[in-house]
């Protein structure tokens, strides 16, 4: 991991901690605003190292060595900005490092899923994945099946997401794993929701939506399955085309009060 890219890291740890106490409108504004810069610095960082390390624990060890050697190079008085640096960022990579390859790839990849996917509807262009993911994006059906895929998707994560026998668990849980087509799928339904929320952002019919980055916040994965959830009821009253029917959930979630 190149020195660099930490340096880039206590840059914005250090700014986002010059907002502690009291804080006025256009400060909270920045907060949140230096809050997102550091989010994505930190979840590059902790995403790079799973992607160059054969399992979590090993990552995990490259990450603290980086750190400790991090902190001998810095001088004293920058420490508690070391501090708050590390504790985010073996925070963020126990809570990551836990999860299954799949779903990293649907957290890693979402974003960019969400400006393809929201091109291709715009032009209509019709997708198709293999396997039992086989009806067009932009139809009703090909968008229950991939709320589907990201349900089994965070099921089959729930299953697996232990650090004890966990080679039994995944192998009892084997048969409900996400296929490729499936995981794809996810991401695309990702990139559905995600796409659907800036839309709305951009015409001011939401408020307080975080700024756009290039990675997706537990929060984020909320509001997906909420909007999963919407696209699998029977309930659920379909508009014309289908993927206004996810907007509901989007706009109760960042309500203009």
């Amino acid at each position: 991991m190149p020195e660099t890219v930490y340096d880039d890291l206590l840059r914005l740890g250090q700014r986002l901690l010059q907002y502690q106490g009291y804080l006025d409108n256009a400060e909270q504004q920045e907060q949140r605003k230096a809050r997102t810069q550091f989010d994505g610095a930190r979840n590059r960082i902790v995403y790079d190292l799973l992607h160059r390390h054969d399992d979590a624990d090993s990552a995990m060890e490259s990450l603290v060595r980086d750190l400790e050697a991090i902190r001998r190079d810095t001088p004293e008085y920058l420490h508690p900005v070391v501090d708050f640096v590390e504790s985010e960022l073996v925070e963020r990579m126990g809570r990551v490092g836990s999860k299954s390859p799949a779903l990293r790839r649907v957290v890693r990849w979402a974003p960019a899923s969400a400006l393809v996917v929201a091109l291709l509807l715009y032009f209509g262009v019709r997708i198709y994945s293999a396997g039992s993911v086989d009806q067009p994006i932009d139809g009703r059906a090909g968008i229950q099946q991939r709320a589907a895929a990201f349900t089994k998707t965070m099921r089959y994560q729930e299953w697996t997401d232990t650090r004890r026998r966990r080679w039994l668990i995944e192998l009892l849980a084997w048969p409900i794993a996400p296929t490729d087509a499936e995981t794809k799928a996810a991401v695309e339904f990702a990139g559905i929701v995600l796409a659907g929320r800036q839309a709305l952002a951009d015409a001011k019919l939401v408020c307080d939506v975080p700024a756009a980055n290039d990675q997706v916040t537990e929060a984020d994965i909320a509001l997906i399955e909420r909007a999963a959830s919407q696209a699998l009821s029977p309930a659920t009253k379909w508009l014309s085309p289908p993927a206004l029917t996810l907007l509901p959930p989007i706009r109760a979630s960042y309500p203009c009060t």
